[in-house]
């Protein structure tokens, strides 16, 4: 993102995960990755599962297979656990709540992924992706009044707020988000944006707007995609917010 004196981030995911078998980790990591993590000294892992269903066609039809596939997940995080990574044989991530820039967590990322590559030659991704969430929170004064379209045209590009404005500002509005999904073949984005109300089903009484950015892509990738793959993602993100915010919330985001 670019830089602001203050900004809007909750949370931030960058996220790897491998097709099925290509990171055979069973019981404790290999060293080369737990030196990629010398800089999370808080340690944990947790044994999790996941359910796999298949459908194969017979002459008798279709036909389920399901099945359980059980793996532990090698949690790790920073002094402080400002960031968080996990690791097993289906996924990698890095996650972060404060955020502290781009940079640290693509490098951190990219020293796991290179860290299993080198110990698992035939690692393979199926998804890569990276995740931001801004939740705009305007409760100050000086922002103005209201909760509806009126007062976030201020702030949030108008045309997300078409909902808003056909939900009217009788105060009984709940919740209003919407989803717009973009495929640009192998990359793909989803975008969730509005009014989500922690306090649901009440009706709505706080000035929050959320923006929640996932760019992705699917497929048979190598690691060594990963890099410019996650450069994409982030300049993606960051066209998505600057497109979706008007100069009002930026010159707030540079109050300090």
């Amino acid at each position: 993102m670019p830089q602001y004196a203050r900004d809007f981030i909750t949370q931030v995911v960058l996220r790897a995960d491998f097709a099925a078998g290509t990171a055979p980790i069973a019981g404790q990591l290999p060293e080369g990755v737990l030196s990629a993590l010398e800089d999370y000294p808080e340690r944990t892992s947790l044994n999790r599962s996941r359910t796999e269903v298949r459908v194969q066609k017979t002459p008798q039809g279709p036909v389920r297979d399901t099945r359980t596939i059980n793996f532990q997940e090698h949690n790790f995080w920073t002094a402080g656990r400002t960031v968080h990574a996990a690791v097993c044989s289906e996924y990698v991530f890095v996650a972060q709540r404060q955020y502290e820039g781009y940079r640290p967590l693509r490098e951190d990322l990219l020293a796991l992924t290179e860290a299993l590559a080198a110990q698992f030659p035939g690692l393979r991704i199926r998804r890569l992706g990276m995740r931001y969430v801004n939740e705009i929170k305007l409760p100050e004064a000086d922002a103005g009044p209201g909760l509806g379209a009126d007062f976030w045209e201020h702030y949030v590009n108008p045309l997300l707020l078409g909902g808003l404005r056909f939900a009217a500002n009788d105060g009984a509005l709940a919740r209003h988000m919407c989803t717009t999904e973009l495929n640009y073949g192998t990359d793909r984005a989803t975008i969730r944006y509005g009014i989500f109300n922690g306090e649901y089903p009440r009706p709505n009484r706080r000035r929050e707007f959320v923006l929640d950015v996932d760019a992705y892509c699917q497929g048979d990738l190598g690691p060594d995609v990963v890099p410019a793959k996650l450069d994409d993602y982030h300049a993606a993100a960051c066209q998505v917010f600057e497109a979706a915010v008007t100069d009002a919330l930026r010159a707030r985001m540079n109050m300090g």
